[in-house]
């Protein structure tokens, strides 16, 4: 009976020392974070329920060999009951102008967050954009660059109708334009542009009757047939011009050749008479 009191009893203070031994692990060994932001695993093993990260950190994974990253590669196991903690500080983002070329970053309207190695960013407050990254790169935070909306449109399409009223379409989509010229405008959502700005898409063309316009057009005729007959008459009139002036020409040319008197001249010389 003794015998079983003493193991009862020593059995109680061994799990008294261990629950003190943990707690005193716990309160004593905690780890201060190595560096000021991002994340990182505590150098030596804590108790798994006593255990955890600083004040200001946050308790993102826990491993017995800190996934294989533990920063001595020569460390002991840790003990059961006991573990390695991933601790992460929130911090506020730093500004930057490299998150635009990062794939991984969470867009927040007029801002972009993002990791400086551009690895995925985990957001703990939207409203400050307080967070962290694990691989223990630092937060950043980069303007984005100010868009601009606006409608572009394209020729108009032919009219429907030559007359008496037709319509006639155009090609319009909305277009997004960043601050930096050197971009490109490129295509985006009709909802992006102005409903107010919008241009007419389609118009009235052709209002004129067709009967006004088959009595100008014959009035138009009528003018130019009278016209080439004007330039007929004047052509024939300077053709029997120029024919009479070339009949004058020779038959003058012909009057003087005929003329001309012809005949002997007889010199009469005095020393031979």
């Amino acid at each position: 009976m003794e015998k079983r009191r003493s193991f009862k009893l020593k059995l109680q203070s061994l799990f008294f020392l261990l629950i003190t031994s943990s707690y005193l692990s716990s309160t004593f060994s905690l780890d201060f974070p190595p560096s000021s932001h991002g994340c990182f695993w505590t150098d030596s093993c804590q108790n798994k329920w006593f255990g955890g990260c600083g004040a200001g950190h946050v308790l993102i994974d826990y491993s017995d060999d800190c996934n294989g990253l533990c920063p001595q590669p020569g460390y002991d196991p840790c003990h059961p009951f006991y573990t390695h903690f991933h601790c992460c500080k929130s911090e506020a983002p730093k500004v930057t102008d490299k998150c635009a070329k990062c794939k991984s970053k969470v867009d927040f309207g007029d801002e972009y967050v993002c990791c400086m190695d551009c690895s995925d960013p985990s957001i703990t407050d939207k409203a400050t954009k307080v967070g962290y990254c694990k691989t223990g790169a630092e937060l950043a935070v980069q303007q984005k660059l100010r868009e601009t909306f606006k409608w572009v449109t394209g020729p108009w399409m032919p009219c429907s109708s030559p007359c008496d009223g037709g319509v006639r379409y155009r090609d319009m989509e909305c277009y997004g334009q960043l601050e930096d010229m050197s971009i490109p405008h490129y295509p985006v959502d009709e909802s992006r542009c102005s409903r107010e700005e919008m241009p007419p898409e389609q118009e009235a063309c052709n209002l004129k009757s067709c009967e006004d316009m088959a009595e100008s057009d014959s009035l138009e005729g009528s003018k130019r047939s009278g016209m080439s007959a004007w330039l007929v008459m004047l052509l024939v009139l300077l053709s029997i011009s120029a024919i009479g002036g070339l009949g004058f020409a020779g038959y003058t040319l012909y009057k003087r050749r005929t003329s001309t008197q012809q005949g002997f001249v007889y010199i009469m010389l005095e020393g031979y008479s």
